[in-house]
């Protein structure tokens, strides 16, 4: 199943909601009117990554959000697939996809920012990004 951009931020919504954040109005509104609402937020995770696996999201628009919201899920479990899709993002030089990439694996405790840099401020400090992504992959084995 091939999510669009809207369903993809859809479930963004959904797994926030199960963590314990709500959201604002425009939010709830979103999710009321979600046909996805009916998977569960382990069978949406399960959708977006077999989404890579099969080639569906090959746009950096849509890779990024994809990105973002399966950073949502804060799932441990995630960890590997993030690092081997920023690796694959590191090689295409999509910045945007590996801000995302970094910032999904800040959020989770994984110290992917060199320590004199904080990553929530670091969109538009492209070339640092791809720095230190790769020195992140370095260490973990993962170029």
């Amino acid at each position: 199943m091939k999510l669009t951009n809207d369903q993809i931020e859809e479930a963004a919504y959904i797994f926030e909601k199960e963590n314990g954040h709500p959201g604002d109005d425009y939010t709830k509104r979103i999710l009321a009117e979600s046909e996805l609402t009916v998977f569960s937020s382990k069978e949406l995770e399960k959708i977006i990554v077999d989404g890579f696996d099969k080639g569906f999201y090959n746009n950096s628009d849509t890779k990024t959000s994809a990105y973002w919201a399966l950073s949502k899920r804060f799932n441990h479990d995630l960890i590997p697939f993030f690092n081997r899709r920023l690796k694959s993002e590191l090689e295409a030089k999509n910045s945007a996809a590996v801000y995302q990439l970094l910032i999904a694996l800040g959020n989770m405790g994984v110290p992917v920012f060199n320590k004199d840099r904080e990553g929530g401020s670091a969109i538009y400090e492209t070339e640092l990004n791809l720095r230190d992504a790769k020195e992140y992959l370095k260490r973990v084995n993962k170029v």
